[in-house]
Formats: C-alpha cells, structure tokens, sequence
C-alpha cells in the first residue's frame, strides 16, 4: 500500500507538471491566434478570452494521454536513476507488478480524459461555433460602410448604403443578389431603410428591409418582375466554413452512434482514443524508462517520444480509412491497440528474461567467490 501510493504520488505530479508545461505552450500559441482575428476583425476583441476558454477543454483531452506518457517515463526513470528500481526487484517487485500498482492513476487519468473527449470537448466546440455564428451574422452588417459597394454572403450579393444612424440601422439601401445554383436570376433590392431584425421563434438574424422594391433580371439582363413591398427579409448566414466545420467536432457523442456513417465512427473512434490509449500507453512506459544509473533520466526519452509520435500516425492514418469506409466503422482503431498491447508485452517479457539472466549470473558469482 506505502509503495502504491508512493509511486502513484510520483507519477502524479509528474504528470500534472507535464501538462501544466504542454498546456502553457499550445494554448499560448492558440491566443495569439485569435489575437491576430481580433485585429483582422474577423472575431471581436471580447469573443479572446472566450475562444480561448472553450478551447481549453479540447486541448486538454489532446494533451492528457501525452502528460501521462511522459509523466510515467520521467517518474520510472527517475527511479532507475537513483537505483531505488534496483532495490524494488530485489525485493521481489518486478515490472509487471508496478503495473498493477499504478492502476489506480491510470483509471483516473483515463475517466478524466473520457469525460473531456466524449462529453466537455463536444459542448465546448459546439459553444464555439455558435459564438462565432452569432458575430459573423451580425458582422455582415456592421461592418457596412455608407457609401460604399461592399461584397455581402460571401459573394452571392452586392450591397450599398449611402447613410448610416448606428450600426444597425441604414438609410437607402441598395441589395444586389447574384445568380446561384437555385435562383438563376438577379435580383435587385432597393428600400429607403434597412435593419437587423432577431426572429424569436426562429432564434435567427434577418435583414429587414423597408418600402422598397424588387427588380427580378433573368440572363439577358431584362427586367422580367417588379415586386414593391412595405418589408422584406433577407437571411443573414453565417460563414459556411464554420457551419460546415462544425458537423462533427461539435455533434454529441451519443448522435455519432446513432448517425454510424464513416465519418460519425471516425469522430467517435478519435474520442474514444483519449481514455483508451492510457492503459497501453502505460504499459509501454514502463519498460521504455528503463535507464542505466548514469545514464540519466532523459536517455530513453527519444525513443519512447518516437514510439509515441507512431502511435498517433496510426492513429491518424486509421481515422481517414474509417471516414473514407474503407475499414468497418465498429473496427476502429482496434488493430492499433492490439499491436500496442503485443508491443508491451513483448517490451516487458524481454526485460523479465534479462533481469533473470542478470540475477542467475549474479548468484553464479556468488557462489564461486565462496
């Protein structure tokens, strides 16, 4: 019992000092991000600091099987350092009994990391987009500049405006909707007035126009209809990058189940990765630690930094064949996670047959010299 908690103790804080460090790195890099939008003026100088606190769960669950990793390599290496390893097998405490002593870290650290991937990451990206949503769809009028032609939905329309009483209220106002896919007409808006208008029941942002009229062109440029009106509504949509972006990242856990395409069981297969991967990850720290004394507890982790940087190829790699249904959905990363176990046992079944051999040429020794 003194040794499991000495030893969870020591992971622990290792751990969690990993992360710490990891944490301060990618979301700084991830502030001045939205720093450089903040002055670009695609994100408001308020939305930062909310970017950036929903953003932390998501990188938390990116980080935590990595903090784990490195936490239990630098704490059993440590160990192998001081030789207090050496006193551990001495006694009897081989590695696959430290193993198990560590369980209970590891079934914390893999909780934690499920709820975040699985539950609090998703929220928060949904969250994300709707922040984001809300600004681009009140953006596009703000933004307007009387007096000036400006480009409206992306490129689907030409609006003007030749005054302007607050940022949400413009004088006689010019809207030019180009031909799509749908409409293969032009239609031109002409009203003395036009402003932002919030539909309750709807939860939506339109643009109200005020007594104008609607010219309707067809290809040659003829005026085929004129509509007059006392109101007319636009739709104001949000950036179809965010709303196309959004599909997964930010659709819950149990939706992805029931949806059970390609691209749902690669997103839940990603999740599922977080809590998974720190039993097996676990088993390989352990024998990628070991160090000769004057090593030093940083020799061996290269190596294992490599071992991990392949699992997260696969990983990635297996992701894009499950959204592309070249591989069964329900089959996910499960190949991945078999090797990684035949790996470690393999790691661990060949340091048990040299510590054998290092402890029977030892007692040989013995022998002789008495």
């Amino acid at each position: 019992m003194i040794l499991s908690r000495y030893l969870n103790r020591e992971v622990f804080t290792s751990t969690l000092a990993i992360l710490g460090v990891l944490f301060a790195i990618f979301i700084s890099q991830r502030i001045v991000k939205y720093l450089a939008q903040a002055a670009s003026g695609d994100i408001s100088g308020t939305m930062v600091w909310q970017m950036v606190l929903l953003y932390s769960p998501v990188l938390l669950g990116f980080l935590l099987p990595l903090a784990f990793f490195l936490g239990c390599l630098l704490a059993f290496s440590r160990l192998y350092v001081d030789s207090e390893m050496a006193v551990l097998r001495s006694v009897g405490v081989s590695e696959k009994k430290l193993i198990s002593l560590l369980l209970p870290i590891s079934v914390i650290v893999a909780l934690s990391g499920g709820a975040v991937s699985m539950w609090l990451a998703p929220m928060a990206n949904e969250t994300t987009y709707q922040i984001r949503d809300e600004h681009a769809s009140k953006l596009e009028l703000s933004m307007l500049e009387p007096g000036r032609f400006q480009i409206f939905q992306e490129g689907e329309g030409v609006v003007y405006a030749d005054s302007s009483e607050s940022s949400s209220h413009l004088g006689n106002f010019f809207l030019a909707e180009l031909p799509t896919d749908n409409s293969p007409f032009t239609r031109i808006i002409s009203a003395k007035s036009a402003e932002r208008y919030y539909d309750e029941a709807l939860d939506k942002n339109f643009l109200q126009l005020n007594d104008g009229y609607v010219y309707e062109l067809d290809g040659n440029k003829n005026v085929r209809k004129i509509t007059e009106f006392a109101h007319y509504y636009a739709r104001l949509e949000a950036e179809r990058s965010i709303v196309s972006r959004r599909k997964i990242s930010a659709t819950p856990t149990m939706e992805l189940l029931a949806t059970a395409d390609g691209a749902s069981w690669a997103e839940f297969h990603w999740r599922l990765a977080v809590p998974l991967s720190v039993p097996f990850l676990l088993l390989l720290a352990v024998p990628l630690s070991r160090v000769r004394p004057r090593e030093g507890k940083f020799a061996k982790m290269l190596p294992a930094l490599m071992v991990y940087i392949g699992y997260i190829v696969l990983i990635v790699v297996f992701r894009k064949w499950v959204e592309a249904e070249k591989i069964p959905g329900w089959l996910g990363f499960t190949p991945i996670y078999l090797v990684m176990a035949l790996f470690g046992f393999r790691l661990l079944h060949a340091h048990g047959r040299a510590n054998t051999k290092k402890n029977g040429k030892e007692k040989k020794s013995q022998r002789q010299s008495s």
